[in-house]
């Protein structure tokens, strides 16, 4: 059987949300009968939910945030987490052993079959996943994240500048650069395995 229950959930940035956002995964996958992928998945969207609540609280954001789970491929559930609030989250190399923070993103790359931040957007926001789940045999892990792809930074200046210039084909133009670059590098690679 493949699992196919799909879920959505928009709620505010809260912390309270986030005992919920954990649940509708693990709900997905009850319902799916991957309940192997639980401990992980559930963790992870903890993470994530819990960065995106607090990038709000710190930008005074109050649009809300979006939870989708979906199966990408059988056996493979990608979670996506968007909030509104300006910036993209940083992976931290060192963090001491009293630190309260800052071992989320460190996290879900360990945890993650692949994950990402995506701020190709309409707004100001970002978008961070990940896929947990079944990896072909023989398939090695793609390049996990295009943060710090220097060809996204070029691209993503390239569409400021003709933003901030007004030029309406010239941000028709980079917008779809963007948009090209980030399907064919980041996210293609990682549904052919």
């Amino acid at each position: 059987m493949n699992p196919t229950p799909h879920c959505s959930l928009v709620f505010p940035p809260h912390p309270a949300w986030v005992r919920a956002a954990r649940e509708v995964v693990r709900t997905v996958l009850v319902a799916a009968r991957r309940t192997d992928l639980a401990d992980s998945a559930v963790a992870l969207t903890s993470e994530t939910v819990t960065n995106a609540v607090n990038a709000c609280t710190r930008n005074r954001c109050c649009s809300p945030v979006t939870l989708v789970a979906e199966w990408s491929a059988p056996g493979r559930l990608r979670v996506f987490v968007y909030d509104a609030a300006a910036g993209v989250p940083e992976r931290r190399e060192a963090v001491g052993v009293e630190a309260e923070a800052g071992r989320g993103l460190m996290l879900v790359e360990r945890g993650a079959e692949a994950w990402g931040v995506c701020t190709h957007g309409p707004g100001q926001g970002k978008a961070t996943w990940f896929v947990v789940g079944d990896r072909p045999a023989g398939r090695a892990n793609p390049r996990k994240s295009p943060v710090g792809c220097t060809d996204c930074d070029t691209l993503e200046g390239a569409r400021r500048r003709a933003v901030a210039e007004g030029d309406h084909e010239r941000i028709v133009d980079a917008t779809v650069a963007v948009r090209s670059h980030f399907r064919n590098e980041h996210i293609l690679p990682r549904l052919t395995w």
